[in-house]
């Protein structure tokens, strides 16, 4: 078994009985109640529903990112290459978050940071996780980048002078 995959003939995700609630002013809202679902190595899922019908609430539970309060995991499990991330300290999750699972929003807007240049943003990430220098991280974001089809001299761009097509392939870079 490798660091990063524990458990090789597990699935890539088993959500088992997940059941969160968030407990605000006006009493308790039972965001998720009672889902299941696995996902396999090389397949993809999609969650669709309407608004509030809890697809973020999943999404930030396989994330170990709920905010909590006002979030609460009422019951179930959320095992990643048969892991139990509830069972992950702040500091495991870290190097899950990114590395081995990581959330693409839908709006690019919300993930890119209007100040700062599209290279550095994605370069931050990789600083995170890979603990380089930033002249390292920087030609990794340029590979990075490149991999989504943005050209390397876009890297010193800021997000207003990318179409929101090329906002989307940044923020998938990041993830």
């Amino acid at each position: 078994m490798t660091e990063t995959h524990k458990n090789e003939t597990a699935p890539l995700l088993d959500i088992r009985n997940l059941v969160v609630h968030y407990e605000t002013d006006a009493g308790v809202v039972e965001a998720v109640n009672d889902i299941s679902l696995t996902v396999e190595k090389g397949e993809s899922v999609a969650l669709v529903g309407e608004t509030g019908a809890g697809k973020t609430t999943i999404a930030l539970s396989v994330m170990k990112l709920l905010p909590v309060p006002p979030a609460h995991v009422v019951d179930g499990a959320v095992l990643l290459d048969g892991e139990n991330i509830f069972d992950k300290t702040e500091k495991e999750m870290r190097k899950v978050r990114g590395s081995r699972v990581s959330m693409i929003f839908q709006d690019p807007m919300t993930a890119l940071n209007p100040s700062m240049r599209v290279g550095d943003q994605v370069a931050e990430v990789i600083r995170l996780h890979k603990n380089c220098s930033q002249a390292e991280a920087l030609v990794l974001a340029n590979q990075t980048l490149g991999m989504v089809g943005i050209q390397p001299n876009r890297l010193r761009d800021y997000p207003h002078q990318f179409s929101g097509g090329m906002k989307q392939r940044v923020v998938i870079a990041i993830a």
